[in-house]
């Protein structure tokens, strides 16, 4: 009977087969090992070279839609930046696919294509500002001043003060075209406020405020503009020219007086050289027919009585032209009669209340003879605008 043993020994032949087997196996394995990774290899080249041909033409579109966005061709950028995202889908992409639609005129897809991207991202300032000049252009004012504001208080990349100051006046100047002036000068303060250093900006507010119906803040930076060395000529110009408007003559003769005597004024337009000596003029005009209360007594008694005469002539003028007129008149005539038939320098400097009394009758003249007989002209004119705002006159 054989053992275990004896049944287990191999013959050298049994050996040597065994081995070459065991070396075949080892070999094959080898070779699909190797076969495998080469074919994983080439594939992964394959996917590279894909990837990287991708990338290369979704930033090919890209640069060819931004470049048309810029160009002012929105349609020829639609069609771009949709190849672009079919290549490189990405959130950059899309907001300016967005845009170019919006800038194409297709404004419901563009407000469709934003409140999909708001949806991820209802802080970004981008998105917002987009919706709220789509809701602008469509004339849903509530909606728009919304997403200005949450433009406004949302995340920018890059110089986001900047930005801020920017979307502020572009809000700005919304309201104005919408009528609401109260809430835009509460924007323009702000941007006033937080405005840079830069005389362009500055003067930039200023315009706006003047839009928003509030000349007096729109002067105070003109003015504050027109006192920084080598300020720009159109701060002291829009200074005069605002401080006219308010019926502040001195200040306007100041700032007008200083602008045309400087030599940049020869750049400016002959007509609007024109006009701010016309208004110069009428300015200087009117400050030395002013019976300002810093003149001494006879001075100013002089100017009263000169008024006096000129705005009584106007009043009888007025009175005599038609008997509609006259009715209108009467009871101002009454006031003219009610005064002393014999007015003196000595008794004008004697009575302060008389002076008072007097120079309230002549303004009252000419505001009720323009409203009755129209415009006046020559002195007349000039009293009428002292008239409109006789504390202003005289104000630094």
């Amino acid at each position: 009977m054989t053992s275990p043993q004896t049944a287990t020994i191999l013959t050298p032949e049994e050996r040597l087969a065994r081995r070459n087997l065991i070396v075949r196996d080892a070999f094959s394995l080898l070779t699909l090992f190797l076969i495998t990774t080469a074919i994983f290899g080439l594939t992964w080249l394959l996917y590279q070279s894909f990837r990287g041909h991708q990338q290369e033409l979704g930033l090919r579109w890209k640069a060819r839609g931004e470049a048309a966005l810029q160009a002012g061709r929105p349609r020829e950028a639609v069609d771009a930046l949709r190849s672009a995202l079919m290549y490189v889908p990405t959130r950059e992409t899309e907001i300016e696919l967005a845009t170019a639609l919006a800038a194409a005129g297709r404004t419901p897809e563009a407000a469709s294509y934003f409140e999909s991207l708001w949806e991820s991202a209802p802080g970004d300032g981008l998105i917002n500002l987009e919706l709220a000049r789509l809701a602008a252009k469509q004339g849903q004012e509530a909606a728009a001043i919304q997403h200005y504001q949450a433009s406004l208080d949302g995340t920018w990349q890059g110089n986001g003060f900047n930005r801020r100051r920017e979307i502020r006046l572009e809000l700005a100047r919304y309201l104005i075209s919408r009528k609401q002036d109260g809430q835009a000068r509460a924007q323009l303060l702000i941007a006033s406020s937080n405005a840079p250093d830069d005389p362009a900006i500055k003067l930039e507010v200023a315009g706006l405020l003047e839009q928003a119906n509030d000349p007096q803040d729109a002067l105070g930076i003109y003015r504050s503009v027109a006192a920084r060395k080598n300020a720009p000529i159109a701060a002291s110009l829009d200074a005069g020219r605002t401080a006219f408007g308010l019926g502040q003559y001195r200040v306007a003769a100041q700032y007008l007086g200083r602008a045309l005597g400087s030599s940049q004024v020869e750049k400016l337009p002959d007509n609007e050289k024109m006009a701010e000596r016309n208004m110069l003029d009428t300015s200087l005009h009117i400050l030395l027919l002013y019976p300002a209360l810093n003149l001494a007594p006879d001075q100013r008694a002089e100017r009263i009585l000169s008024a006096r005469s000129t705005a009584r002539a106007r009043l009888l003028e007025c009175a005599a032209s038609n008997g509609t007129a006259a009715g209108q008149l009467a009871p101002l005539v009454a006031r003219w009669d009610q005064l002393p038939a014999r007015l003196t320098l000595k008794a004008m400097e004697q009575d302060p209340d008389l002076e008072q009394s007097m120079m309230q009758l002549i303004y009252d003249t000419e505001i009720l003879t323009a409203q009755v007989c129209g415009p006046p002209a020559g002195d007349d004119a000039l009293l009428l605008r002292i008239a409109q705002n006789p504390d202003g006159v005289e104000l630094d």
